[in-house]
């Protein structure tokens, strides 16, 4: 069964006690400027995904070690 390409395909995903938040976007600029709005909030670990070849692939994470942000 072919998918099809979502009209918005790259997405932060922000681990809540509730479970994971999504946040599409429909540009990778537009993710990044997410991604250092993000930062300033409480999260402690931003997952970047991006969809290719069928399915959701993880692109970047960004982790929060004390006041800094690190790239894994």
């Amino acid at each position: 069964m072919a998918t099809t390409r979502p009209s918005k395909p790259w997405r932060l995903v922000v681990p809540s006690s509730d479970g994971p938040i999504y946040k599409p976007h429909r540009s990778e600029a537009a993710t990044r400027d997410a991604v250092e709005a993000e930062k300033a909030t409480a999260a402690e670990r931003i997952v970047v995904e991006k969809w290719q070849d069928g399915r959701w692939s993880e692109w970047l994470r960004w982790v929060r070690s004390g006041s800094t942000w690190r790239a894994e």
